[in-house]
């Protein structure tokens, strides 16, 4: 259906519908445009890219500040920002920067690079001065710092191909199976049959301390060796003419394997008493001799139900030549003790008591004496005669006695 108006009507024109009007030209892809479209498409297809264009062309919010500060002769910005203005406005700043630059004098061998101080961890001493070097200029520290980068880079792949290889083996450890220690067959510390090599060691230990707590500490037994009589061995001995490192066995202070050990000290204690025991058998066989065997120190003890007091019985034991007294006026060292080591001291009279049947007793209260266990009695017996004395020790252990039971009759109605 035709139109019934049209604005070219009044110039004569045929009025005819754009819809009628086809386009015969080749495709345009660009814009989705067949041959064979209505002009109508055409036109609205044309007219759709021009806004396109339009709007991406539009100049008006385009910030141009950052172009003002330089080259001033080129100022100021367009104030109509159209795509013309501003490519001219721009090619006035590129010409005007080209002229700035060939204008610049030539550098030449005039720059001087600038020094730089190296942090401490670069610092270094000059080989050839032996100085220590602290700064240095731009290319020669830019060199420096990159050597030293590579020389850290090299330090840190090492340490993480050497973690690697630690984890794995520290991973291989802690997946391993659980390891069943091997048996050992004690020669004295255990009974000799195959035991776990843990409880051995255990044992050994054990006995190590209670061995060390009595001979003492490696430093307490040096300085038990550092004891001996100083000039020992320049001292006339007593039992041969000649010094005492000329006496048989004698270890000297050094050169020899047991030099400075306890068992040197040892054999010189042995070699210095013997030497001292010949002198002294000589002497009593020039001063005349006293019989000591005729004195037997023998005797039994017993304590009381509540273990406070303990009674010592010499009488039908101990024997006390005529003639014979105590070596001083207190009489004999009597010794009592448990067996945790609390000790009672007393004296006793052995003249008097060799013939007293009711026997020595002895209140031990206040030696703090543990009731529940055993004690040992000791007897340091010492009697004299016309200057000659003779000493004996016995010993008599009394026992916890055993507990008392006493039967209880009970009638069930």
């Amino acid at each position: 259906m035709l139109p019934t108006k049209s604005n070219t009507a009044d110039k004569g024109c045929s009025p005819v519908s754009s819809n009628c009007v086809i386009w015969q030209g080749p495709d345009l892809s660009c814009i989705n445009l067949c041959n064979g479209d209505a002009v109508s498409d055409v036109v609205y297809k044309l007219a759709t890219q021009l806004c396109t264009i339009k709007a991406s062309l539009d100049l008006s919010t385009l910030d141009l500040s950052c172009l003002v500060s330089f080259c001033a002769s080129t100022n100021p910005a367009p104030t109509t920002k159209t795509l013309s203005a501003v490519l001219d406005f721009i090619i006035d700043k590129v010409c005007c920067l080209n002229t700035t630059i060939a204008n610049l004098p030539n550098g030449g061998n005039t720059y001087t690079e600038p020094n730089l101080a190296l942090p401490t961890c670069l610092q270094y001493n000059d080989p050839a001065t032996g100085q220590t070097i602290t700064q240095l200029v731009h290319n020669q520290y830019t060199l420096r710092l990159g050597n030293q980068f590579c020389t850290l880079k090299a330090t840190v792949d090492g340490h993480t191909t050497t973690l690697a290889t630690y984890n794995t083996r520290i991973t291989a450890l802690e997946n391993a199976p659980s390891i069943t220690l091997p048996t050992v067959t004690p020669n004295c510390i255990l009974p000799s049959t195959p035991t776990a090599m843990n409880l051995v060691l255990d044992e050994l230990e054990a006995q190590y301390c209670n061995l060390r707590s009595v001979l003492g500490s490696n430093a307490g037994l040096t300085a038990a060796v550092g004891q001996q009589c100083q000039n020992l061995a320049s001292q006339n001995a007593l039992s041969q003419p000649g010094f005492v490192s000329g006496l048989n066995g004698w270890v000297p202070t050094s050169g020899d394997a047991l030099s400075g050990t306890v068992a040197g000290a040892i054999k010189n204690l042995w070699v210095v008493l013997c030497d001292m025991r010949s002198a002294i058998y000589d002497l009593k066989n020039t001063a005349g001799t006293t019989d000591c065997s005729a004195f037997i120190l023998k005797f039994s003890a017993a304590a009381n139900e509540a273990r406070t007091q303990v009674t010592l019985f010499f009488s039908g034991s101990t024997v006390v030549p005529a003639g014979f007294a105590n070596c001083n006026a207190q009489g004999s060292k009597v010794t009592i003790k448990d067996t945790s080591g609390h000790t009672y001291i007393g004296y006793v009279d052995l003249v008097a008591a060799q013939t007293d049947t009711d026997g020595v007793t002895f209140t031990v209260t206040g030696a703090s004496l543990s009731a529940s266990q055993n004690f040992t009695v000791t007897v340091e017996g010492c009697v004299s005669k016309n200057g000659n004395t003779c000493s004996k020790v016995a010993t008599f252990d009394v026992p916890v006695p055993c507990p008392i039971i006493t039967s209880v009759t009970a009638t069930l109605e």
